[in-house]
């Protein structure tokens, strides 16, 4: 059959969006083999020896991209028990192969993340369902390629490579050859000898025409797609954010679109700087995973950015909104959170922190910065953290440097 319409744009949007040349006439191959996972005796593909690949030549994150092509999935097969799995048999699937470009396995699995995020982004990939990915790995001074097939999970990614470099270390002879990765006992066991392009006898499917990319195609797609990671960068870096902090947002898709919807009420620069210093502190991996209301986070940012509240004030209400649902200026209210400044209370505490605290009292007027400090946070804890730490420290020092 046809590829369906859906999956030629989903492959295009993908390679777009890892920067790759589109190439505009896709030829359908067969890749031969004898194995459990198709029965059939070959797949259908848009790859191998004589075709060109949907996309070539891109960069993702530094990355460099060698090709993204559309193929149909085949089963999986679990070579422990002999059980297949036909439930994906015939889907369509987007390969994405990656340059040799990665030092280790952190940064595959960091990258890989940013990698899925970005691809959910345009509707590319379910992130329910996981990820499959092949690990390839080579080290020196032999820098044979050993391939461990369907890892499926990103520790178990990261896992799988550890150990293969330090399998890979110990060993005096390397052949090229596929792996499977155990889960179980934490190994990569063989699995077959690893076949090269010409074992797969590639022909050109008869049966499969060819698919014309357009011109206007490229141009409708492209208008489909969200901005590209580095133009988010350059439009924060406009906007007055800090260089390393616009690079961390506009590498994760859902928060800079966060980020863009906040910043048209709030400074961008501060917006900015709380995804990065607080949000970022208590997500996992995926914004939308935290199930907290954008409201609530606009309410939030608003009583930090008028100085209703402090900033330790405001992470508690954070850690309250990942608990349950709530108005932050209705709890500010109800557990009279607001901010103590320039008030008679305020220095009442001061006082109060001078008077039961001598000892640091004399070590500041000796010279010790740090007695201040103690100070200072003696004041924070009894004011149950609605005092700012820089008004604090001015009232301080005029209370003790007064006779």
């Amino acid at each position: 059959m046809l590829p369906n319409k859906e999956a030629i744009h989903k492959v295009i949007k993908t390679a777009t969006m890892l920067n790759c040349k589109v190439n505009n006439e896709l030829v359908w191959q067969r890749k031969h083999y004898d194995w459990p996972d198709l029965p059939k005796g070959y797949q259908n593909t848009i790859s191998g020896s004589f075709a060109v690949p949907v996309g070539e030549h891109g960069n993702f994150l530094g990355i460099g991209i060698r090709e993204c092509h559309l193929e149909e999935d085949p089963a999986r097969w679990d070579p422990e028990t002999g059980c297949i799995d036909y439930n994906r048999s015939g889907y369509p699937l987007i390969e994405i192969v990656t340059e040799p470009d990665f030092k280790g396995a952190d940064e595959v699995k960091q990258w890989l993340k940013k990698l899925m995020t970005t691809l959910s982004y345009i509707n590319a990939v379910n992130r329910d369902m996981g990820v499959k990915c092949d690990v390839n790995v080579s080290t020196p001074p032999l820098f044979c390629r050993v391939e461990i097939k369907n890892v499926n999970s990103f520790r178990s990614i990261a896992s799988s490579i550890n150990y293969e470099i330090l399998r890979q270390q110990k060993e005096k002879h390397i052949e090229q050859h596929t792996r499977q990765w155990n889960e179980s006992e934490q190994v990569t066991k063989f699995m077959r000898s690893k076949e090269q392009a010409l074992d797969y006898m590639f022909i050109p499917d008869p049966d499969l025409p060819a698919v014309e990319i357009t011109k206007s195609l490229l141009t409708q797609i492209n208008a489909e797609l969200p901005e590209k990671p580095e133009q988010k960068v350059k439009k924060l870096l406009k906007a007055g954010v800090e260089k390393t902090t616009a690079e961390v947002i506009a590498t994760d898709l859902p928060l800079s679109e966060l980020f863009e919807r906040l910043s048209k009420k709030i400074t961008p620069a501060f917006v900015a700087n709380w995804i990065r210093k607080d949000l970022l502190r208590i997500m996992d991996d995926d914004f939308n995973a935290l199930n907290i209301s954008e409201k609530h986070i606009e309410e939030l940012l608003i009583l930090l950015h008028t100085g209703k509240i402090t900033e330790q004030v405001g992470r508690s209400i954070l850690m309250e909104l990942l608990r349950k649902p709530l108005s932050p200026n209705e709890y500010v209210k109800t557990k009279n959170l607001a901010t103590i400044a320039g008030s008679s209370e305020l220095e009442k505490l001061c006082t109060e922190a001078i008077k039961n605290n001598p000892k640091p009292v004399q070590d500041y007027k000796a010279g010790n910065e740090e007695a201040l400090n103690f100070l200072v946070g003696q004041v924070m804890r009894a004011s149950k953290g609605k005092a700012k730490p820089q008004e604090v420290k001015t009232i301080l020092t005029h209370l003790i440097s007064t006779p």
